[in-house]
């Protein structure tokens, strides 16, 4: 099950759009189950997962029917009533951010991965995770001043 959640949060954040999440997410499953025997075991599973569903993602964003437009459709969808009772605030902020930084933020703090973790699956040295964590932080600070209760 946390695999499964894993591959669509990742999907919705690379992407930014629900439908295009969802075919994301079944892509990767299927590639996964295609490859299921490659799978040697050196990282665990949802490590592997994961470096599908960023691919998959990948993929999408490069093919040429794939609009390139920015919006927040996941969260316009929600009913306005329910959207004044859910503080967006956060996820706001971290679909703002350039693709390289919110990649990681979403794997390290929504997915409970490790830097090594993200590394291995975005195929980057675990000094790079920690610069674009380290960025990504940096960038969100501002947006997110209002919403702290104290400043470190």
């Amino acid at each position: 099950m946390e695999t499964t959640s894993c591959a669509c949060v990742i999907s919705i954040c690379y992407l930014r759009d629900g439908a295009l999440a969802e075919d994301a997410a079944q892509e990767t499953f299927v590639r996964a189950w295609r490859s299921r025997e490659d799978f040697r075991g050196a990282s665990s599973e949802k490590t592997w997962l994961t470096s599908i569903a960023v691919n998959v993602c990948r993929n999408m964003l490069r093919s040429p029917w794939h609009s390139r437009r920015v919006d927040l459709e996941i969260l316009e969808r929600v009913p306005a009533e329910e959207r004044e009772a859910v503080d967006d605030t956060v996820i706001r902020a971290v679909l703002g951010l350039p693709g390289k930084y919110r990649e990681v933020v979403v794997l390290y703090y929504y997915q409970d991965c490790s830097t090594a973790e993200i590394a291995q699956a975005l195929e980057l040295p675990q000094g790079t995770v920690s610069i674009r964590l380290k960025r990504a932080r940096e960038r969100l600070k501002p947006a997110l001043k209002e919403w702290y209760y104290a400043e470190y």
